[in-house]
């Protein structure tokens, strides 16, 4: 049974020309993106407003390619390879990328980003009719996270497959992380082809089969037996929807921009409102002159007194400041803060990455993921090297599903 909370946004799939929802096995077409805009609109007609959405966003026009690349955020991959893929360096275009993982001596991403404009677009429609899109995501990255168990190896290969569409996330046991796409009549047969020939392989290896309806699934059985191959799980596609997928705020898959702190509008009322503040104190400025000019012994007696108001206040925040760097620093007020931050920085993995970090009081809270692939005591030998012996603090690590984790402890008295 598909159970949505208020406060969670639903979970919709753009996939080709159609759009596909969690909990049902229908879906809606649409001839374009303008018409896809008007047919959600349609569907939450009578839900009330807004209407939050996690878009799973895999149109025509979005590809998906594996390359090799610098270690960095995505402000490098942009600058390193928009040569090669020019719509890195457009801002109409929606793009985004795997988390950058070792392979060999080098490093390599899954690329994914537009060829032709469109999910900017269709975001602020759907914002005008009360379809608020919190996230977009492309269908490899909401494949990757669907499992909800991993192997010791961490390989996974998920197919999603569709009348006269399919798509296929694989991470295996060695090598690189690879999407395929799949398109045309011949869509069941290529895909039953290439799916045996990977189990004829390694028959143990766990596939999960996400199919959009029950036809197309009865066609694929005509090509490959599936109850042959015991790890190989099928799936609806209205349940993987359904499904619980961690998705964290910041993982650089996100197709969509994140909101600035200043925006032009945001400037345009900072400026105004100093353009206001600084005319009203001209006029105050003026109007003071003249007052000071007939009660010189008042206006300087007022001004005295509020200089020493302000002198208090300086010597007050003056204290404040210097206590909080004495905390900072590790200093009797407080726990060594900077020390255990400059230790995070220095001995942090690359295939680890950190979602948030708390610090209340002496408590230490941290969440984060590992990058698939990674080793299976990574995050035990990271933790070692945080807390060796004689460190300020303890850490211990638990791990979650999907390759999250936390960290508690607390800074040693």
């Amino acid at each position: 049974m598909y159970i949505l909370r208020p406060s969670e946004p639903h979970t919709v799939l753009l996939w080709g020309d159609r759009w596909w929802f969690a909990g049902t096995g229908a879906s809606c077409e649409f001839s374009d993106l303008a018409h896809a805009v008007e047919v959600l609109a349609a569907h939450y007609a009578d839900a009330p407003k807004p209407v939050r959405l996690r878009l799973v966003y895999q149109s025509d026009a979005l590809e998906t390619v594996a390359v090799a690349c610098p270690q960095g955020g995505r402000a490098t991959l942009a600058a390193a390879l928009a040569g090669e893929y020019p719509a890195l360096a457009n801002p109409a275009h929606a793009w985004g990328h795997e988390p950058v993982l070792p392979v060999g001596g080098d490093f390599a991403t899954l690329l994914h980003f537009e060829t032709q404009p469109g999910l900017l677009t269709l975001a602020t429609r759907l914002a005008h009719r009360g379809l608020a899109v919190d996230s977009a995501w492309p269908l490899a990255t909401f494949l990757h996270a669907l499992p909800e168990a991993w192997s010791d190896s961490k390989a996974v290969t998920v197919v999603a497959l569709q009348a006269e569409r399919a798509f296929a996330y694989r991470n295996p046991d060695e090598g690189g992380r690879t999407a395929l796409l799949w398109q045309g009549d011949t869509v069941v047969e290529d895909v039953s082809e290439w799916l045996g020939e990977l189990l004829a392989r390694n028959a143990e290896e766990p596939v999960l089969l996400v199919c959009a309806d029950e036809a197309t699934a009865t066609a694929f059985g005509a090509f490959i037996g599936v109850e042959r191959y015991p790890a190989v799980e099928p799936m609806p596609l209205d349940e993987a929807l359904g499904r619980p997928v961690v998705l964290p705020r910041y993982h650089p898959a996100q197709l969509l921009p994140r909101t600035p702190m200043v925006t032009a509008q945001r400037a345009v009322i900072a400026a105004s409102i100093a353009f206001l503040i600084a005319s009203g104190w001209t006029g105050v400025a003026y109007a003071r002159d003249h007052i000071t000019a007939r009660r010189t012994a008042e206006t300087q007696q007022a001004r005295l007194t509020t200089l020493r108001a302000e002198v208090a206040h300086l010597r007050e925040n003056a204290a404040e400041i210097a206590a909080l760097r004495r905390s900072l620093e590790g200093g009797a007020v407080g726990p060594p803060c900077g020390a255990l931050l400059e230790k995070i920085s220095t001995t942090l993995p690359a295939e680890v990455t950190l979602t948030s970090l708390r610090i209340a009081g002496r408590g230490i809270a941290l969440d984060g993921w590992v990058a698939p692939g990674a080793a299976r005591n990574a995050l035990d030998e990271w933790r070692a090297r945080l807390a060796v012996a004689g460190s300020p603090w303890t850490a211990e690590i638990k791990s979650g599903a999907a390759g999250s984790f936390s960290m508690t402890g607390t800074f040693r008295p």
